[in-house]
């Protein structure tokens, strides 16, 4: 068995949280970090979807 890191409890494995820190995290810091991912996704949709019109306007001109 491995020993979490957070506060020295046994725990199953490695990937999973332990169950005393499991529900330590604050749900919302939790939706804060996901609303954070998602905005970071859509601008990085957005920065694709530039850059990609770009590569089509250059081969539209050499072409």
């Amino acid at each position: 068995m491995a020993m979490c890191k957070k506060c020295g409890a046994r725990k199953r494995r490695w990937p999973r949280s332990c169950s005393r820190c499991r529900f330590d995290a604050d749900p919302v810091d939790a939706a804060a970090a996901a609303a954070d991912m998602a905005v970071a996704a859509g601008l990085l949709g957005w920065i694709r979807r530039g850059v990609m019109g770009v590569v089509r306007l250059v081969q539209r001109t050499l072409d």
